[in-house]
């Protein structure tokens, strides 16, 4: 029993580390959720620059007027995998009515190499910007939770930020989502 109770800590334990085992959401004027000023919702979503996969620069600021869901994962971190599924799900539905889903993968020097593979294994169709100095992070999740999603709507403000993933709240980020798109551009 002794052993029982420790795979289940120490299984707790690594979900923890990834931020698995909170999930909060922001509404407009909450403080709550990512911790500073610009990742927090009813913000304006500071503008970056990052390298995507491929080399290039990939500017938020060059996607003003689309929905923007930013989704802060590592290779590493066992409920991100769990959440990659119905990302793909929800970008594959909703890209067309202007729906970006945007990677931030915050493996470090350590790990970073192993994103490109990891981005292939997992079929991951949406652009994903490395951040191994964690400039983006600092901006958005300077706690550097993982899982954690970012929504901003089409005029550059956050709408929400959940931090870690459980199952069944991909129903609430899609509601996010659909409530976002559905609202008159600026």
């Amino acid at each position: 029993m002794k052993i029982r109770a420790r795979i289940v800590l120490a299984f707790a334990a690594a979900l923890c580390a990834c931020g698995g085992s909170q999930s909060t959401a922001s509404s407009p004027g909450d403080t709550a959720g990512a911790g500073n000023t610009g990742g927090n919702a009813g913000s304006v979503a500071p503008d970056f620059t990052g390298r995507d996969l491929a080399g290039k620069t990939f500017r938020l600021s060059d996607y003003h007027g689309k929905v923007v869901l930013l989704d802060f994962w590592a290779t590493f971190c066992e409920p991100c995998k769990a959440e990659f599924p119905h990302l793909r799900a929800l970008y594959d539905g909703d890209r067309d009515k202007g729906l970006l889903v945007v990677g931030i993968a915050m493996d470090g020097p350590e790990t970073v190499a192993d994103v490109p593979s990891f981005v292939k294994r997992f079929d991951l169709d949406f652009p994903v910007v490395t951040d191994e100095d964690s400039r983006i992070a600092s901006l958005f999740n300077p706690k550097k939770s993982m899982p954690l999603s970012v929504l901003i709507d089409r005029a550059g403000h956050v709408v929400t930020v959940r931090e870690g993933y459980n199952p069944g709240e991909e129903k609430l980020v899609a509601a996010d989502v659909d409530r976002v798109l559905a609202a008159p551009a600026p």
